[in-house]
């Protein structure tokens, strides 16, 4: 038992260490080695479920510890509750690792050990998650290899990496018992990852050529480094508005000039036509601007308020051109999940949270410059990015964050890290502006190209490309993933009726 258990905490830390550190990422082509041998050791499918859990517990424990702080400041939590929650929410995650443990205990390695990634895949694809990750992100930093996600997201590395870490244990499990050392998935795998990195080459000078030759459209991210102990309070609204429109004087002769969400702490009308003049930030008259506030429908204290997490466009004399709310709402800070039931605990407050927004509205320049504004932990979900582009015919994309709530912890650079796909996927350039980082362009080809320092006020200046043309991947969407999740069921169905 002790060493199942030793096992299954070497999975956990290979498999977290990349995320927590990316110069790490090798070790992820090796960490479901250890939970495979447990799988396979176990006496029975429902002691690989408990194995294949802890394995997922002990990875969110280990990957996202910086949650509880989160949850804590975010939410408005006690810490003490925090910790509870985020351990709720760590042990109800573990569940996708279990269920890959039982469909390989109970289905086997499959030809060639690649049932494994078929399987894991899947589970990617359906299983929700409250802070989307991808065995793919693991590899950040290997952008040759991660160029694929073009035409089948972050799943075609996950799935090579997965279906390296099964055909590497096959072959050990065969050494192990002696018997002869099944290589062939080992090869054929290696030689599909050469491949990607192959194809990883060619499409990085493909960009390369194609971004030389794009327009490019001027913008300023402004960085304000407004510290959560200063955010929301009524007594320094007017100061933290100040300090932002204080460097933006350093944005003069830019095209366009970002603020991060919430960067305006006051309540604004939905349907706000003119920015009140203590809002409107020095600028050309030719310049557009793009920042984050919280706005509202009907009246404040009216049964008919609604309340929303917006972007706005305006043009330099502060006249709205435009706005989009916020789709994706995060739990325990935008809204509570199981409020009615939370709210009969003590020391849990209640709130009605914000409402989700409808449909991809980009945030239109001339050029003719489409931006696509993703709001917070927006640009960790592909098919946000890829509806942009592909329905709004987005060609920047902007994400604005504030990355406070995460304190001083790995968190800033997993998020940025996680959004870095969304570049590579749409081959759009991505630019992050976060209230104190990490603020950042990401070119199409997932380089981090400028940033600034995380916890400083400042203006991140650049001229990025505005690219066209659409990638398979955001024409053709997760067929990879599809077709992943049926030849899973079939190899399921066929395996399981085999054994009765």
């Amino acid at each position: 038992m002790s060493s199942k258990i030793v096992l299954v905490l070497l999975c956990a830390l290979l498999l977290s260490a990349p995320y927590l550190s990316a110069s790490l990422f090798p070790l992820a082509w090796f960490a479901f080695v250890p939970l495979f041998w447990t799988v396979v050791q176990a006496d029975s499918w429902r002691r690989a479920v408990l194995w294949g859990w802890l394995a997922g517990f002990l990875t969110h424990l280990f990957g996202f510890f910086w949650l509880v702080y989160t949850i804590s400041v975010f939410g408005e939590f006690p810490y003490s509750i925090s910790v509870v929650v985020f351990l709720i929410y760590a042990a109800l995650q573990g569940v996708q690792m279990a269920l890959f443990a039982v469909l390989v205990k109970r289905s086997g390695l499959g030809p060639l050990s690649v049932l494994p990634a078929l399987f894991w895949v899947a589970i990617e694809f359906w299983f929700p998650l409250l802070f989307p990750w991808y065995l793919a992100n693991s590899q950040a930093p290997f952008l040759t290899f991660i160029q694929s996600a073009d035409l089948v997201g972050p799943y075609g590395a996950s799935f090579l990496v997965m279906w390296f870490n099964g055909a590497a244990f096959e072959a050990f499990l065969s050494w192990r018992l002696k018997q002869p050392v099944r290589w062939n998935g080992l090869v054929l795998v290696l030689a599909c990852a050469i491949a990607s990195v192959a194809y990883g080459i060619v499409r990085l000078g493909t960009i390369t050529s194609e971004t030389a030759k794009a327009p490019t459209l001027s913008l300023a991210a402004v960085q304000g480094n407004i510290g959560i102990d200063l955010k929301w309070n009524p007594l320094k609204v007017k100061g933290n508005l100040q300090s932002q429109q204080d460097l933006t004087k350093q944005a003069a002769g830019v095209k366009l000039v970002i603020w991060p969400e919430s960067a305006v702490e006051l309540w604004l009308p939905e349907d706000l036509a003119q920015l009140p003049p203590e809002v409107v930030p020095s600028l050309n008259a030719e310049s557009f601007f793009i920042f984050g506030a919280r706005s509202y429908r009907g009246h404040l204290s009216g049964p008919d308020f609604k309340a929303f997490n917006t972007a706005f466009l305006s043009d330099g004399k502060g006249r709205i051109l435009n706005r989009y709310h916020k789709q994706v709402l995060l739990a325990f800070g935008e809204y509570i999940p199981f409020s009615a039931i939370l709210s009969k605990l003590p020391a849990v407050p209640f709130a009605d949270g914000f409402t989700p927004g409808d449909g991809p509205h980009t945030l239109d320049l001339p050029g003719p410059v489409h931006v696509a504004p993703l709001i917070c932990y927006e640009d960790l979900m592909p098919e946000l990015s890829r509806a942009f582009v592909k329905s709004g015919k987005a060609n920047v994309l902007v994400n604005l964050t504030n990355d406070a709530w995460y304190g001083r912890t790995v968190a800033p650079w997993q998020h940025a890290r996680l959004a870095q796909w969304r570049a590579i996927e749409t081959r759009r350039s991505l630019v992050r502006v976060t209230n104190t980082g990490v603020t950042t362009v990401i070119d199409a080809k997932g380089e981090m190209s400028e940033s600034l320092p995380l916890f400083s006020a400042a203006v991140l200046k650049a001229a990025v490309p505005v690219l066209d043309g659409e990638t398979l991947y955001v024409r053709f969407g997760d067929w990879f993933a599809w077709s992943a999740t049926l030849i899973s069921l079939a190899a399921i169905l066929l395996c399981w009726k085999r054994t009765g």
